[in-house]
């Protein structure tokens, strides 16, 4: 046998490594209605990330404190990433939600990590989106998988919803989120993949070499 693969884990944000959406719940605490914002010339997924963030007129400072109050952060994200830096498990975050609020409230909690997503303009006349790429979501992460897995790499890919369902289809393993639509996906085409609640669970499972 030869020497073992390298191993590369990429990880969505919103509903994964916390409860909900960051833009649903920033979405929620204002008064302006997601249904009637106005929409940027986008469709399907990406329409509803653009809707959500335009109808927020908070300043960064202003939805940094209501996430911290109102969006709860999985605390077995911490052993798990230092689970995967003790066998070498290279960790992504990707994120079709915003990329810097993502990085900035990932490093109050001492977590400092790869993170690549969507990223907005945060203005009090409504937030506009710069997606990534133009893909549904406005982040291919199907293309990161299929990045690691043309240099060689086996590949898991951990998440709960829409964005995560083209990576889904090309990683070696997968984990999604109980009760999520990336487990509604896979069940509809009975493809094999890891149910878990939270990283305590996939750390249970621990060493990857059993996935």
């Amino acid at each position: 046998m030869g020497p073992p693969r390298e191993v590369a884990a990429f990880c969505d944000f919103n509903g994964t490594i916390v409860d909900r959406d960051m833009l649903d719940y920033l979405a929620s605490t204002t008064d302006k209605r997601t249904e009637s914002a106005p929409l940027p010339n986008e469709r399907g997924h990406r329409a509803d990330i653009a809707r959500r963030a335009k109808a927020l007129t908070l300043d960064r400072a202003d939805a940094e404190r209501r996430i911290e109050d109102g969006i709860h952060f999985d605390e077995s994200f911490v052993p798990f990433i230092a689970a995967c830096e003790e066998v070498g498990i290279e960790l992504v975050v990707l994120t079709s939600g915003i990329q810097s609020l993502v990085e900035r409230y990932l490093l109050r909690r001492g977590i400092r990590l790869p993170i690549i997503g969507n990223e907005a303009n945060m203005n009090r006349s409504g937030w506009v989106v710069k997606f990534r790429d133009e893909s549904v979501a406005g982040i291919d992460k199907r293309r990161y998988v299929e990045r690691a897995i043309e240099a060689g790499k086996k590949t898991i890919v951990i998440g709960d919803d829409r964005s995560d369902f083209e990576a889904a289809l090309v990683a070696s393993s997968i984990f999604a989120k109980a009760g999520s639509e990336l487990k509604r996906f896979l069940d509809v085409r009975d493809l094999p993949y890891h149910p878990f609640s939270s990283f305590a669970e996939i750390l249970e499972r621990w060493p990857p070499k059993t996935w």
